[in-house]
């Protein structure tokens, strides 16, 4: 088969990394968490490392005036929502924190899988620990998670609290809306604004929810006009003002469901990260392989470009800033939008593809090859050693639809999740001398036959007419 030498490279890139080393002892938990795309959705849970600078940008929350019907709403739920914090170790100094609220029996708090996922991948690393309204404190064990749509279940033995009742339905776009959580260390804090019905096109299901959902409040309640709860605070967009997104509750009943005794006693460490992989895979199943039945492409000066490798992805077009004044550079960026996070910094099951088409207005051609290989070469595989193994990658020459190309393809596997793997593929087109093609595939968190597969539709895909 055409690519079946730069597949069995491929291969044996993987094989090269051999089995990744599992990192038994978590990153320490001051440990900044990995940089946030501008724009891209932040879980909000609240970590030591943004505390500081998190508290001189809000601190003004805690002095906002509260209206007659939040404080009503407030008052309701306030001896239902406790305060989830994380230890690392031995530390009387918590790690990070979170909110949560009792429902069913009172007996199972709910929350979001990146509050408490570092005592689900490292049980004899971390404890969680409640804190109520009365001031109760406990241990917390967790019972269940829903990794795709970012839920969890603990529950502590000697704690009941007066439960919060369930709403299944969306609430209508422009219903008033309340969120209610533990943002940075001032305490229980309710948010008033409006929610805008599920995100159109989004993969897993979120309701936008316009108001403010602040770190730290993450797991918390989002409330409708009645007190029922809709949904549960997630997450945020990095770079923008009252933009935030609720998990709808109707997903909490299926995993109470699930919520029978303690992970870490029923399953072993490895145990649990192949449940949270098996969750991962599932996920990617369903986003990456949802493919057209023809791989949609886009004409760019005679260059066909893959653009729809999943019925999922989104793209743009843009005229992006040179590096050099005598070069012009076109890109077409697609990227699926919607990630799930495995840890805390470590988002998976990820496809971005970049095309780049420059073009030398006149420029010496050894100062554009230059230029042409800077740009291939840019660093964009990131990624801690104590998440990832190294790259290990391969070089080769191949002849695709209409061009020949230089194709870099690189591949490393997960430490703590076996089974998922990074791919970042590299194409630089060889036969114009004035205008080339530099594209790259990224795939984060994907099971190695999925990458090969994607990898194998990419290529198939890029043509040239001259």
């Amino acid at each position: 088969m055409k690519f079946a030498r730069l597949l069995a490279a491929a291969w044996l890139c993987a094989s090269a990394t051999g089995a990744a080393a599992p990192a038994e002892d978590p990153p320490a938990p001051t440990e900044a968490p990995a940089q946030q795309l501008q724009g891209e959705l932040s879980p909000v849970a609240d970590t030591v490392a943004d505390t500081v600078d998190a508290a001189a940008v809000d601190a003004d929350i805690a002095n906002q005036e509260l209206s007659g019907e939040a404080k009503v709403r407030l008052d309701a739920a306030r001896d239902a929502v406790v305060q989830i914090r994380g230890f690392f170790d031995k530390s009387e100094s918590s790690a990070f924190h979170g909110s949560g609220f009792a429902v069913g029996d009172g007996r199972r708090i709910v929350t979001n899988y990146h509050v408490v996922a570092q005592a689900v991948l490292y049980p004899r690393r971390y404890r969680l620990e409640y804190l109520a309204s009365d001031g109760r404190k406990g241990s917390l064990s967790v019972l269940a998670i829903d990794v795709r749509n970012d839920l969890a279940v603990v529950a502590a033995d000697d704690l009941e609290l007066p439960p919060l009742k369930l709403r299944s339905e969306i609430p209508a776009q422009g219903e008033r809306a309340w969120s209610i959580g533990f943002p940075l260390n001032l305490g229980l804090t309710i948010t008033e604004g409006v929610a805008n019905g599920l995100v159109e096109n989004s993969i897993g299901q979120r309701i936008h929810y316009t108001g403010a959902i602040n770190s730290g409040m993450s797991g918390g309640p989002a409330l409708d006009s009645r007190g029922r709860v809709y949904g549960v605070n997630v997450s945020l967009v990095s770079d923008r003002q009252l933009v935030g997104f609720v998990v709808p509750a109707k997903h909490i009943p299926v995993l109470l469901a699930r919520a029978k005794e303690p992970l870490d006693q029923a399953l072993s460490a490895q145990q649990l990260r192949q449940r949270v992989t098996g969750q991962v895979l599932a996920y990617e199943a369903e986003v990456l392989e949802a493919q057209p039945a023809k791989t949609g492409t886009q004409k760019v000066h005679g260059y066909a470009l893959p653009t729809q490798l999943s019925r999922y992805v989104e793209c743009s077009t843009i005229d992006e800033r040179s590096p050099h004044v005598r070069v012009r550079v076109e890109a077409v960026s697609c990227v699926i939008p919607s990630r799930i996070l495995a840890q805390p910094g470590l988002y998976v099951g990820g496809l971005s593809v970049q095309h780049r088409i420059l073009q030398s207005l006149g420029l010496h051609p050894l100062q554009f090859e230059r230029q042409v290989n800077l740009l291939a070469a840019a660093p964009r595989r990131v990624g801690t050693s104590a998440y990832v193994a190294p790259f290990a990658c391969s070089n080769a020459l191949v002849s695709l639809d209409g061009f020949d190309a230089r194709v870099s393809t690189c591949v490393r596997q997960y430490r703590l999740f076996a089974g998922l793997y990074d791919f970042d593929v590299t194409v630089v087109g060889l036969d114009d001398p004035g205008q080339v093609l530099v594209s790259r595939l990224a795939l984060t968190g994907v099971a190695f036959e999925t990458g090969k597969r994607t990898m194998e539709r990419y290529l198939g895909a890029l043509q040239w007419t001259p």
